[in-house]
């Protein structure tokens, strides 16, 4: 524990950090910061480790390995996803240990990360499921966790997670289909799990508001009948682990840069709710004000978390090419060719269905660095 003059140090760089960042001079706050996370203070380690990670992940995992607080369980988890995802700490089964070590632990993030690499049918699966369960009933429940693992088969479960996890770390991605080459219109099934489904739409469902179109006249977001869906923005403070790990799988599919790429959107379309046929690339006069933020849209992505019975269908009205939500299949296609004019072909549109919920997640990725990207990856990182 520490003692009371250094509980007083880390107060005072903590009220000094925040009266700087009232006044606007945000690096002058996180240096302040960085010494109450140094002194022990592990929000404040965090925020300056994370504030870093964008510029230099290198630097971030070796401040957090020298703070006063470097053994806690927690910062040990942002260290390892700040390093995985800064490409520092890149050895799959190492990975792999790390997080199930975290999760004997206590630190049940890093259990939850873990089902998020494995398939559900597995007794890794179960095995972690059961972990989860007795750390915490409660997410538990609202993700659907079941385990039938005895004690019996725990010390080989656990050593196939650590193989399953090691594996599933490096996957590469092909598409399933191509359904119009000239676009093209590429499908990617058994993207996200049932689980990581599940996962999304738990955790960022309460964020939703009615979706926005952009109007031409000031540049700024509309309600419109031609959007009737309800989306949650998954902006940086709400990213975890599992929305980069989609926004890695997603750049990796589509040959783009991490930090190019928009935040997530989870969406809902309540049965009647619809996206009329419309256009994802900018026009750079009309939606100047969006064109700034990375310039043009380049490609989309549309991953869907539940599979419709009836409706729904992502429609290509002037290619005439209707596809059907399935849990966890994403679709990808290119909004406007390598000199940014529009694909007229990308035309497209979301059904409506007939008496259940569609839901899914979709990202834009855009020509140039967006904010969202610069916050969360910065400049270092290459896909």
């Amino acid at each position: 524990m520490l003692c009371g003059q250094q509980v007083m140090n880390i107060e005072q760089c903590i009220n000094s950090a925040n009266e700087a960042h009232s006044s606007g001079n945000t690096d002058e706050a996180m240096l302040w910061l960085k010494q109450a996370g140094e002194l022990g203070d592990i929000n404040a380690a965090l925020d300056y480790a994370y504030y870093k990670s964008g510029e230099n992940p290198n630097e971030s995992v070796a401040f957090l390995d020298g703070v006063g607080c470097a053994d806690n369980p927690v910062v040990q988890f942002h260290k390892l996803l700040i390093g995985y995802f800064g490409d520092v700490a890149w050895n799959p089964k190492f990975v792999a240990q790390t997080l199930l070590s975290l999760g004997e632990e206590g630190v049940i993030e890093a259990y939850l990360v873990t089902l998020s690499y494995l398939s559900v049918e597995s007794s890794a699966f179960s095995y972690i499921a059961g972990k989860v369960c007795h750390l915490a009933p409660n997410i538990s429940s609202q993700l659907k966790l079941t385990s039938e693992v005895s004690v019996s088969t725990a010390l080989s479960a656990h050593q196939q997670t650590v193989d399953e996890l090691s594996s599933a770390l490096i996957r590469v991605y092909e598409p399933s289909k191509v359904l119009d080459k000239s676009l093209p219109i590429e499908v990617y099934e058994s993207i996200l799990s049932e689980y990581e489904c599940r996962y999304l739409i738990t955790k960022f469902n309460a964020l939703l508001k009615p979706s926005m179109v952009v109007d031409p006249v000031t540049g700024r977001g509309k309600i419109d009948s031609v959007r009737t869906s309800y989306v949650a923005v998954i902006e940086p403070a709400h990213c975890d682990w599992i929305t980069r790990k989609l926004d890695k799988t997603i750049s990796q599919i589509t040959h783009t840069l991490r930090q190019n790429g928009e935040a997530l959107n989870l969406l809902r379309y309540s049965p009647g709710q619809q996206y009329k046929p419309h256009y994802d690339g900018l026009n750079e006069i009309n939606d100047a004000l969006m064109f700034k933020d990375g310039k043009q849209r380049i490609k989309t992505a549309l991953v869907y978390l539940n599979t419709i019975s009836e409706g729904g269908e992502t429609l290509f009205p002037k290619l005439d090419i209707r596809i059907a939500p399935k849990s966890g299949t994403m679709v990808v296609f290119s909004n406007s060719d390598e000199n940014g004019k529009l694909l007229l072909n990308s035309y497209h549109a979301g059904a409506p269905t007939v008496s259940e919920n569609k839901w899914l997640v979709t990202k834009w990725i855009r020509e140039c660095t967006t904010m969202y990207g610069n916050l969360i990856y910065g400049t270092y990182t290459k896909g």
